[in-house]
C-alpha cells in the first residue's frame, strides 16, 4: 500500500518536469498554431515550433510567423479590418470554426450581414440621406435668396426676424406633434418612418418653391416648410432607436448591441453627410448655368429617389412583435384554418404567417387603418368603465357582478356587446376595458376573444336583428359561443404563434388608454 503510494507521487513528480512530452503523449494531436482574432477582423497568427520529434512545446519568445511589414496583401487586410471597424457592426464569430486563419471569421460576418439584409438596408439608407442632403442645399440657397441676399434693399433685421419666426413655429410644431403621437410610434415604427420621410420631401419642397411666390406667401411657406421638417425629425427620432434595436437583436443577438449599431450608423452618416456637401456645392454649381427644367427635373429625380430607397429599405424589416395591422392578419389566419376543418382544430394543419412573410405584405401608409371605421362590429380596446358601462347591454348590476367575480378568473380585462353610440341601437360594437395589471399577452388574447364574439354574432343573426332590433338573448348566447371557444383556441393560438416566431409579451395595440383601478 505504500509502495502505490509513493509510485504514484513519483508518476506526478515526472509529469511535472516534462510538460511537453506529457501533454503529447495525452493528447493525439498536436496544434500547429494559435490564432488570435479580434472581432473587428483582425488577427495575428503563431505557428508552434516543431523540435523535430513527435512532439511541439510552445516557445513564447520565438515568432516564425513575422512578416514584411508593407507586403501588400497585410495592408490590404488592415485596410479592410479598419473599414469595417469603422462603418460595420463586429458580430460575434464565437460560432467559427477551423484553424484558416480569418478567411472563416470575415466570411461569417460578411455572410450573416448579407443574409439578415444589413447591407442592403445601410445601401438605401445611405442613398436616402445623400438625396435629401442634396435637396437641403438647394433650399438653404433658395432660402437665402428669399430673404433678400444679393437683393439691393434687403437688412440683416428682415432676413433675422424671418429666421426666428420659422425656427419658433417648428419648436412649437414639434412640441405639439409630440404630445399628441408618442404613444403609436412603437405601435407603427415602420408607417412613421415612411410619415417622416414624407414629411421632409414637402418641407423641402415647400423651401424651395418659397421666393417663387408672391412675397406675401414667402414667410408663411417658409414656416410652413419647417413644421413639416419638426414632425419629420419628431418621428424619425422616435423610430430610429426602435430599428436600430432591430438590427442588434438580429445581428448581435441582444438589445445590449443597440450601443454598437448606433456608433457605427452616426460613422455611416458622417461620410454621407460630407460626401452629399462636396457634391451638393458642385450640383449648385451646375445649376447655376442651367434651365429650370434641368432643376426640376434633378430635384424630381431625387426625391423619388429617396422615396424608392425609403420604402425599400423598410421592407427590410421585419419585426417580431404584433401591432393592429399584424395582429389582425394573424387572428384571422388562425380563424380561417379553424373554420376549413369544420370547428375541429389541428394544429398541424394551422399555419400563420411569420414576420418576414408578413412585413412584405404590411402596409407603410396610414390609409388603410381607415378601413377598420366600416367594419360591421368595430372593436373599442382599452375604453373607460363609463362608456364600457353606458353602452353595454349588459345592466349595471350584472357588470358589477362581473367586477366581483373576477378574482376567479385568470383574465385582467371585461368584454361585452354595446351599442356604438348611445342613441343608436341597431350598430353594435366589441367594448373591452383592461385592468392596471393587464400584460401585452393578454392584450392578444383579448382581441382574439373579440374576433370570436364578432364571428359568433354574424352566425346568430335572425331577421328580427336584421331590422335593427336588439336581442340581448342572442347577445348573451354568442358571448357564452365565445368565451367557451376561447377556451379551447388560445392555448393553441399561443403555440401557433409563438412558433411562428412572433412575440405575444411585446404586442403593441392602439387602444383608447384608460386602465381599471378598484378602490
Amino acid at each position: 500500500m505504500l509502495l502505490q503510494r509513493y509510485g504514484t507521487i513519483i508518476i506526478l513528480l515526472i509529469l511535472g518536469t516534462q510538460p511537453c512530452h506529457a501533454l503529447a503523449a495525452v493528447t493525439s494531436t498536436s496544434p500547429s498554431k494559435i490564432i488570435s482574432r479580434k472581432s473587428d477582423g483582425q488577427y495575428q497568427s503563431y505557428k508552434l515550433i516543431n523540435d523535430g520529434k513527435d512532439t511541439d512545446c510552445i516557445d513564447g519568445t520565438h515568432d516564425n510567423n513575422r512578416q514584411h511589414i508593407f507586403h501588400p496583401s497585410i495592408a490590404l487586410h488592415r485596410v479592410q479590418s479598419a473599414l469595417r471597424s469603422t462603418f460595420l457592426p463586429a458580430l460575434p464569430s464565437s460560432n467559427v470554426r477551423g484553424n484558416d486563419d480569418n478567411n472563416n471569421s470575415n466570411n461569417y460576418q460578411m455572410d450573416k450581414l448579407r443574409s439578415s439584409g444589413y447591407i442592403k438596408y445601410i445601401l438605401y439608407d445611405n442613398i436616402q440621406d445623400l438625396s435629401t442632403s442634396l435637396r437641403s442645399v438647394l433650399a438653404t440657397q433658395r432660402i437665402l435668396e428669399g430673404v433678400g441676399v444679393g437683393r439691393t434693399g434687403a437688412t440683416a433685421l428682415s432676413a433675422t426676424l424671418n429666421f426666428v419666426i420659422r425656427d419658433m413655429s417648428g419648436m412649437v410644431a414639434s412640441l405639439l406633434f409630440t404630445s399628441m403621437a408618442a404613444s403609436s410610434f412603437r405601435r407603427n415604427v415602420k408607417r412613421w418612418k415612411l410619415f417622416a420621410d414624407i414629411m421632409v420631401d414637402i418641407g423641402i419642397t415647400l423651401e424651395i418653391i418659397a421666393p417663387s411666390v408672391n412675397h406675401k406667401w414667402f414667410l408663411p411657406l417658409l414656416c410652413l416648410g419647417t413644421i413639416c421638417k419638426a414632425l419629420c425629425g419628431v418621428a424619425a427620432g422616435a423610430c430610429g432607436g426602435a430599428l436600430q434595436m432591430y438590427w442588434a437583436n438580429t445581428l448581435l443577438g441582444s438589445e445590449e448591441g443597440i450601443s454598437e449599431i448606433a456608433a457605427k450608423n452616426g460613422a455611416q452618416r458622417t461620410v454621407m453627410g460630407g460626401l452629399g456637401l462636396i457634391l451638393a456645392a458642385l450640383v449648385a454649381k451646375f445649376l447655376g448655368n442651367a434651365s429650370i427644367q434641368t432643376a426640376i427635373g434633378l430635384y424630381l429625380t431625387l426625391t423619388i429617389i429617396h422615396l424608392v430607397t425609403n420604402y425599400k429599405a423598410l421592407k427590410l424589416i421585419s419585426l417580431d412583435w404584433l401591432n393592429g395591422w399584424r395582429l389582425h392578419k394573424v387572428v384571422e389566419e388562425f380563424l380561417t384554418c379553424v373554420d376549413k376543418n369544420d370547428g375541429e382544430v389541428n394544429e398541424e394543419l394551422i399555419t400563420v404567417s411569420n414576420p418576414p412573410d408578413a412585413s412584405k405584405e404590411e402596409p407603410l401608409l396610414f390609409l388603410p387603418e381607415c378601413r377598420s371605421m366600416n367594419t360591421k362590429y368595430p372593436i373599442r380596446m382599452g375604453v373607460s368603465f363609463n362608456n364600457f358601462s353606458n353602452l353595454s347591454y349588459q345592466s349595471a348590476a350584472t357588470l358589477q357582478s362581473r367586477i366581483m367575480k373576477r378574482g376567479s378568473s385568470k383574465d385582467n380585462y371585461l368584454l361585452t356587446v354595446g351599442q356604438v353610440e348611445r342613441r343608436t341601437k341597431n350598430r353594435r360594437c366589441i367594448l373591452i376595458s383592461f385592468f392596471s395589471n393587464s400584460s401585452s399577452t393578454e392584450k392578444a388574447k383579448a382581441y382574439l376573444h373579440a374576433c370570436l364574439v364578432k364571428r359568433a354574432l354574424a352566425s346568430s343573426l335572425t331577421c328580427r336583428e336584421q331590422n335593427g332590433e336588439s336581442d340581448n338573448e342572442v347577445v348573451q348566447e354568442a358571448e357564452d359561443n365565445a368565451e367557451s371557444e376561447l377556451a379551447q383556441l388560445w392555448p393553441i393560438f399561443k403555440r401557433c404563434v409563438t412558433d411562428a416566431g412572433w412575440k405575444l409579451d411585446k404586442t403593441e395595440y392602439s387602444t383608447e388608454g384608460y386602465e381599471l383601478f378598484i378602490e
